[in-house]
């Protein structure tokens, strides 16, 4: 299958728009429709900031539109690609490529950030009618869907549309059209926004590169901090000093709307301010570190520097760990030997509770092998464990229980598709078993032989519609059995079409028979 037409996204326009451009361009008002024909499938979510399968889009592009190229120039991936580790960029790059759902999301901390999406889908009137004048249509910019970012520079600011995000329609993607973006006056534009939006816009053409370590991101907020004179004493950052700066230059009204209010404890461990100046843990949001700098350095500074001066702070190198060498039996003291015969008979800790004062007198006089001793025994007792579930046993365990489940099913042709995922879920432990189908073969064979497609379903139904209308008709009308069993022509697969005209044209024939 190839999509036809499928548009050339415009410079700074989403990947969730282009698609449904896509839509548009093909005539296609189903959205399950145009899930099959971009995606060959109809378990896609619509989504605006960080979408998978980007390989699957990039496919229907020129070959200058690499997944790469698409998750870094069509959506909001380059906002925080540069403030996670190098490893979980990659990662997240993987997973959008692919088609992991929401796991790029948890791992970059959208889902769980203080910092929340903003509530409805956003344009701008100006940047909308100046896209009519130019390609006479409409488009989804970046920016406009960026929490912060609440005015455009140039025009003012941004207006609502009535598309909550996340989306009510999960499967539909919408394009921004008349009837969403009504042109109207916008009022003047803020400068905190203007402030927000210079900085996002470098972000957003930042080009794909290595993600600074947490231990980088450590030393350069100390470097600042010493470097501005916020410190007391000789190592210790001046939290009250910097607080004073974020507040004076942040409106306060923007910082609680915003969830970025530092408390007004000095001693609330949920201070973000005072965490982002301490020993990086976590990785902080893209807006946390505009405020920071914003207030600090005023106009003179650009993210972009920022994050080069970052990446040049040096990582310290894991010293090579020393290995111990335990001493001969001959060598070792009376505390020494008792130890090792307390551990012949039990574990490292049940051994310090049963001798606590020869632990002291050993981690005070000889700890390195002490703990040297105890890892090596803790970790022999770790490679003798035997797996604690029989997988032979489970596979036939659920086998069994399919088989019934399958018996049950089958003498009610009614209610939802029977696929793999509703037998596990009637099982139980959804997750579970999906993780360690691998380990059960013949649990995992009848699944796929008695798995119900989406054809099949659909023909399930239709029978189902065929024999409870023939109470009422002879010949059920075409349009009776359509209604009845919840399809349209739009959605409805080839087999079943087919199974649909032939279940038509044999009642026709029978009552032509009859008369």
């Amino acid at each position: 299958m190839a999509v036809l037409n499928f548009p050339i996204p415009y410079t700074e326009e989403l990947m969730y728009s282009a698609v449904a451009r896509a839509g548009v361009r093909q005539g296609l008002t189903s959205p399950k429709q145009l899930l099959d024909e971009v995606f060959e499938s109809r378990s896609i979510i619509a989504t605006i900031d960080l979408p998978n399968h980007i390989a699957t889009l990039s496919r229907w592009l020129p070959e200058e539109f690499t997944p790469e190229r698409l998750i870094y120039s069509h959506t909001l991936f380059p906002l925080y690609a540069p403030f996670v580790p190098e490893a979980r960029r990659l990662q997240c790059m993987n997973w959008l490529y692919q088609g992991t759902q929401g796991a790029a999301h948890l791992a970059l901390g959208v889902s769980a950030s203080r910092i929340k999406s903003p509530r409805f889908v956003r344009y701008c009137p100006g940047c909308i009618a100046a896209q009519r004048e130019q390609f006479g249509e409409y488009f989804w910019r970046r920016e406009w869907q960026v929490a912060g970012v609440e005015s455009c520079p140039e025009h003012g600011v941004l207006m609502d549309t009535r598309i909550a995000r996340p989306l009510i329609e999960r499967h539909r993607f919408i394009a921004a059209a008349p009837e969403h973006c009504h042109v109207t006056k916008q009022q003047k534009g803020m400068g905190v926004s203007d402030w927000i939006t210079t900085q996002v816009r470098r972000l957003l053409v930042r080009p794909a590169q290595a993600s600074p370590s947490f231990e980088q991101w450590t030393g350069y907020y100390r470097s600042l901090a010493y470097r501005l004179g916020f410190y007391r004493g000789k190592a210790q950052v001046d939290h009250s000093v910097i607080k004073n700066k974020v507040l004076k230059v942040w409106p306060a009204a923007w910082l609680i709307r915003n969830r970025l209010m530092p408390p007004s404890s000095d001693i609330d461990d949920s201070d973000w301010l005072k965490a982002i100046f301490r020993k990086h843990r976590k990785s902080f949001n893209y807006l946390q570190h505009i405020v920071v700098h914003q207030a600090l350095l005023d106009n003179q500074w650009q993210i972009d520097d920022v994050l080069d001066e970052v990446s040049r702070k040096p990582t310290r190198k894991t010293p090579q760990q020393v290995k111990v060498v335990m001493q001969q039996s001959s060598s070792q003291t009376p505390d020494q030997e008792a130890w090792l015969e307390l551990l012949s008979s039990c574990q490292p800790l049940q051994a310090r509770k049963k001798s606590p004062d020869l632990y002291a007198r050993l981690y005070r006089n000889h700890r390195d092998w002490l703990l040297d001793v105890n890892h090596r025994y803790a970790q022999d007792k770790a490679n003798h464990n035997v797996p604690r579930i029989d997988w032979d046993k489970r596979d036939r365990e659920y086998l069994q229980a399919l088989r019934q489940l399958v018996t049950f099913l089958n003498a009610n042709k009614q209610g939802p598709r029977r696929s793999r995922t509703y037998y596990l879920k009637l099982l139980g432990n959804l997750s579970t078993l999906e993780k360690n189908l691998h380990q059960m073969p013949c649990t995992s064979a009848f699944l796929v032989a008695n798995s119900e497609s989406v054809p099949q379903y659909q023909i399930r139904r239709l029978q189902n519609a065929y024999d409870d209308l023939r109470v009422l008709f002879d010949s059920p009308p075409r349009w009776r059995l359509l209604r009845n069993a919840g399809l349209s022509e739009e959605r409805m697969m080839e087999p079943a079409r087919q199974y649909l005209e032939n279940l038509v044209d044999t009642e026709h024939e029978v009552q032509r028979c009859r008369k």
